[in-house]
This record gives structure tokens, sequence and C-alpha cells, in this order.
């Protein structure tokens, strides 16, 4: 890995690392959740994969921490930019910590239950982590280390992958589990930090003071936050909202939008500040590129949909037995919701790469807002998870596309 900038790989090279350690790490988080079920009763399941949950809504929150790194960081020879991204993220980790701490006794007794206290823990653990990862991963995007940013998406993956599998295969119950889900995010900022250190510090800028990231990132935190309800924290959602459903089908509906959302919807979110970046350096032709990339998402889901239909049931059904059921159309309504959700995740990059903080925070907001909102319609239960993950994307993406709309092609503010 070169410390200078002038090597660093192009974007096709950048988007070629980029989606390789993706497929790597979702394979493996992808692997995690479909495995850790044939493990664990009906119960423990709800409690792991509402903790999983928790950990990747604090996670997605925390991403718009990287989000403003990104946006913030660019390659220089002064190299004069980590003092203010240090001080940037030792604030977030301690808020985020003391946020989760105050929090806790309103809402992780009802979901963690006898595990509370252990889960709250690891939970603060991995939100300082994640942290650390957040912006040093966003430093790397900023100077183009595309290399540097595999790593730590593989790295952080590769050791959850081992660490939550010697905790399940030896039974080492829930809160073990919890704690190894949590320790990663650290122990992947150290040694990531030991590989590109000397490389981030001697060359990124960052083009604004310590307080103007801090104010600009409550906005793409906000944004995270309301993505992370909309993704990872909808088991959370599922497991205090009162949808009136039994044990058996609240886990299958956990279940089946876990593994039939990933596909289409992590990829994108692990290209955000990729796409950030991409669509920063070129405004003229940002427009062209997010109606391109949408329709072919759009035409995919289609297609996807119109499988999940056929083939969702008989998946789960040969992995599972009959241990979690859903109506076969349910399976297309999940697919589709993810493919929304996508499209989001490609309008918010357009809009945060024009620095519409505001615009990007309205429109994750509004979809988050609609979706928590019809969970509490007086409807079946089913019938309402399944308008609130389609009804919730397609609002947020119509406050991005009026914002996408009004920017003229040549901006690049």
């Amino acid at each position: 890995m070169s410390d200078s900038p002038s090597q660093a790989p192009a974007n096709g090279g950048g988007l070629t690392w980029i989606l390789g350690a993706t497929v790597v790490a979702g394979g493996l988080g992808y692997l995690i959740q479909a495995a850790v079920p044939a493990f664990l009763t009906g119960e423990q399941y709800v409690v792991f994969s509402v903790f999983w949950s928790v950990v990747y809504l604090v996670v997605s929150g925390l991403a718009g921490v990287q989000q403003e790194t990104t946006r913030a960081s660019r390659s220089s020879d002064t190299g004069r930019g980590w003092p203010i991204l240090r001080r940037f993220a030792s604030i977030y980790a301690v808020g985020a910590a003391l946020v989760i701490a105050a929090s806790a006794f309103f809402w992780a007794p009802r979901v963690f239950g006898d595990h509370t206290v252990a889960l709250v823990a690891a939970l603060a653990a991995a939100a300082v982590g994640y942290t650390f990862v957040a912006v040093i991963s966003g430093a790397l995007y900023g100077v183009r280390d595309w290399r540097g940013v595999a790593g730590m998406t593989v790295t952080d993956a590769v050791l959850r992958a081992i660490t939550v599998g010697v905790a399940v295969l030896l039974g080492l119950g829930v809160a073990v589990t919890g704690w190894a889900v949590a320790l990663p995010f650290a122990a992947a900022a150290a040694i990531l930090w030991i590989v590109t250190g000397r490389g981030i510090r001697n060359r990124v800028e960052v083009d604004a003071t310590l307080r103007v990231l801090l104010r600009q990132s409550l906005q793409t935190v906000g944004a995270s936050i309301a993505t992370g309800v909309m993704i990872s924290g909808l088991p959370f959602l599922l497991g205090i909202a009162p949808l009136g459903v039994d044990a058996a089908l609240l886990a299958s509906l956990i279940l089946v939008i876990t593994l039939t959302r990933a596909p289409l919807v992590i990829p994108l979110l692990a290209l955000q500040s990729y796409l950030v970046v991409t669509l920063r350096d070129h405004p003229a032709q940002a427009r062209r590129r997010v109606l391109t990339w949408g329709a072919g998402l759009l035409a995919l889901t289609a297609v996807l949909a119109g499988l999940a239909v056929f083939v969702g049931p008989w998946v789960v059904g040969l992995l599972y037995g009959d241990r979690y059921e859903l109506p076969s159309g349910a399976y297309a309504a999940i697919v589709g919701s993810a493919g929304l959700t996508g499209l989001l995740c490609i309008t918010g990059p357009a809009v945060l790469s024009a620095q519409r903080h505001t615009a990007y925070l309205a429109g994750w907001a509004t979809a988050s807002v609609v979706t928590v909102a019809m969970l509490f319609v007086p409807i079946d239960g089913l019938t309402r998870v399944l308008v609130a993950l389609v009804a919730g994307p397609i609002v947020g993406v119509v406050v991005h596309a009026v914002t996408i709309a009004r920017r003229r092609p040549t901006a690049t503010a």
C-alpha cells in the first residue's frame, strides 16, 4: 500500500476491491445469521437476533460518522487532518457508550431479559470499537486507499465469523455470543491502524474544523440511525411492536427478512462511502448515474421478487424444516422492499455528495418514521409488517429524488 496519493488505484480498481471485500464480508455475515438459528431454540434465537439487530442499529447510526469523514477527507501532501479526526472519533465513541448506558434501563430488560447487563456492556463495547472503524474507514475512503478499505471490511468479518462460530459451537450461551459479535470491531480497528496508520497520518486532510465536522455529522448520523431502523433495526422493532402475532410467526418474519433482504441491501450499504466519493468527484455525471443504477436495481429486484415466491419457502424449509414458515407471497413483498431500500442507498449518497445534509437526513428520517408508524396501524400483524417495509422507502426515495431533480448537473456543493 503506497503512501503516495498519485499511486492510489483508479475508481474502477477501487470498486473491484470494495465489491470483493463486500462479497467476503457479506457472505460471512450471512453465514452467521443463517447458521445460528440451527443451534438455538426459538426463544434463544429471538434474543440473539434482537441483540444482533441492536448492534447493527448502533453501527448503522455511527456509519454517519464514516459518511461525514469520507466527505470531508482528501489526500494531501501535508497530511494534517488526522488530529482532528482522532478527536472526532473519541468524542463520538464516548458519547455513544454513554447514550447506550443511559438508555438501556428503558428498553434492554424487555428484549434481553436475564442477559441484560452482559449484552448492554457488549453493545457499548461494540459502539466504541465501531466508532474507530468508521473514522479510519472514512479516512481511507477519502484518500482513495481502496485496499485499506477492503482490508478493514474483511478483517472485521473474518474475526466475527471466528468468534461467533466458536461461541455457538461450544454452546457458550447468548451472553458470550453477544461479546463474540461485539469485540471484533475494536480488534479490526487496531489491526488496520497498525497496517495503515502511517499512511493516514501522512496523507489525510480534512476540509472542516472539528466543530463543523461535529455539527454536520449530527445530520449524517441522524440519517444513518434512520437507515439502521429500516434495515438492521427491523428485528428489534418487530420485537417491541404490538403486532399481535405468536412467537413462531415472529421468529419466521425475523429470519426471512434477515435472509432475503441481505443480498440486495448489504452490498449497497457497504458501498455508501464509495458512492459518496464517486458522485462528489464527478458532479456533472451524478444525476445520470443515479438514474442508471436505480433502474438496474429495480429491474433486478422485480426478477428476484418473482423468484422468491417459489424459491424462498423451499430454501427455508430445506434448511430449517417446518420451524420457520411464511406465506409465499410474503417473500416477494420482503424482497421488493429490499430493492426499494437499496434505492435509498443510491439516492442518499447522491444528495450527501452535494453537501445537502438536511435533505439527506430528511429522506432517511421520513422513510424511518413511516416504517415505524405503519407497525402500529391496527390491521393484521403480518400485513402491517409488509406494508411498513414497502411504504417507508418509497416515501424516502421521493424526498431524495426531489432534491436530486433540483440539483444543477455541474454543481460541486
